[in-house]
């Protein structure tokens, strides 16, 4: 029944598509946009995903999130000073009853890559193009975060409290579905923001119930995922893109034009000139 229930709610948080078109708009136009929804495999992979994560990089570093971080640093700073007695508040009751899976599931890296993927495929099924790019965002944004957050725990060592490992902060599963929480709450607002950051919030909890992570464990990831997941979003070059390898697809050696030059006034030299447009 539980994961009945997960499986619908996976589904049910990808926003459906508008279908209010403009009356005036040209049919053909209409039809021409449908059918091109991008990113294109190889046009993402190839051209847009390397500079777009570079891109995203340097906004989630600037000094605009400087606020933001430093209050992370601080609330888990205070959460802390509770660590201890807030696990043992916590374990002495089994609060969630059991529906920690749930919450343990959502936050797992290959949940949050199947959800960008399926509002990637979504788009492409709906001919919707806010719902691709908006996996485009996902895949950006959670990738960053994965890197990050990894990298964070690698540094800082922490013990989990269940002596299972020594990568307990941050937490990667809360980072994970506070970034997607925070995608989705940019994108399409408070409607599908608010459920998004219940099941994130719900996510933290399940690790603390599973005695996985500290609470403060718990809030740096939702500090760090927040940051990561407003920063890639906000600044993301939706289609048509401006931030590429290619900034496009003429290739001025395949224009070229070989002119003959034909001998005049009596010589007898000829010879062969090359034209190339850069335009």
């Amino acid at each position: 029944m539980k994961r009945l229930l997960f499986s619908f709610l996976m589904v049910i948080i990808i926003p459906g598509r508008s279908y209010c078109q403009e009356k005036d708009e040209p049919a053909q136009e209409e039809t021409d946009s449908r059918n091109e929804i991008h990113p294109q495999p190889k046009e993402y992979f190839v051209d847009v995903l390397a500079p777009h994560l570079w891109e995203d990089t340097q906004a989630i570093f600037s000094t605009d999130n400087i606020p933001a971080l430093a209050v992370t640093g601080f609330v888990t700073g205070i959460a802390a000073t509770q660590d201890t007695d807030f696990r043992e508040s916590w374990l002495a009751h089994d609060r969630l009853a059991g529906w920690e899976v749930v919450g343990n599931t959502w936050g797992e890296g290959y949940t949050q890559a199947g959800l960008a993927l399926g509002f990637w495929g979504a788009g492409w099924l709906a001919k919707d193009q806010k719902l691709a790019s908006t996996g485009e965002v996902l895949m950006e944004a959670e990738i960053i975060n994965g890197v990050v957050t990894t990298a964070a725990k690698a540094l800082v060592g922490r013990t989990r409290p269940d002596l299972s490992g020594d990568d307990s902060f941050p937490s990667g599963h809360t980072s994970d579905s506070f970034c997607f929480a925070a995608v989705i709450d940019d994108r399409y607002g408070h409607a599908w923001g608010i459920p998004a950051y219940a099941l994130a919030a719900f996510t933290g909890l399940s690790r603390i119930e599973s005695d996985k992570h500290w609470l403060s464990d718990v809030a740096m990831g939702a500090g760090l995922g927040m940051v990561i997941g407003y920063s890639v979003s906000r600044n993301h070059d939706d289609w048509p893109y401006e931030k590429r390898w290619r900034h496009t697809e003429k290739k001025p050696l395949g224009n070229a034009q070989l002119i003959p030059i034909i001998p005049q006034d009596g010589k007898d030299e000829a010879g062969i000139s090359v034209y190339i447009p850069l335009k």
